[in-house]
């Protein structure tokens, strides 16, 4: 009985996706954990022109951007517009979701009173 549970639980979270970040000094690494044949990143950084991602593993995608400011970003997976879940969002002028990369906030700095979500 527990295999049969296991892998109705492995069945059901195969699709599932991913999504986080790692900043380190001015760097911020995204990574987008979904099953594709290719990724491409666009941000708000450089107008949106697609770059591709790299693999790092079976259905791991990574790419690196300036992290020092924050920026507008979604993914173009096998062909399609995809915005993972994330804390920040907005819509766009297509009537699309774009994700919001906010930088860590220094301690020196008082938090802003501004939502944006």
């Amino acid at each position: 009985m527990k295999w049969v549970i296991l892998g109705l639980v492995i069945a059901a979270t195969a699709g599932c996706t991913t999504h986080y970040y790692r900043t380190q000094d001015e760097v911020v690494s995204l990574f987008l954990k979904k099953n594709a044949h290719e990724v491409y990143f666009a941000s708000s950084l450089d107008q949106f022109i697609l770059h591709p991602t790299r693999e790092k593993r079976t259905g791991l995608w990574r790419i690196e951007v300036p992290g020092g400011r924050a920026f507008r970003y979604f993914y173009l997976v096998d062909g399609a517009v995809y915005t993972p879940d994330c804390q920040f969002k907005e819509l766009d002028d297509f009537g699309m979701q774009n994700c919001i990369f906010m930088p860590p906030m220094s301690t020196d700095v008082a938090p802003s009173r501004v939502k944006l979500k």
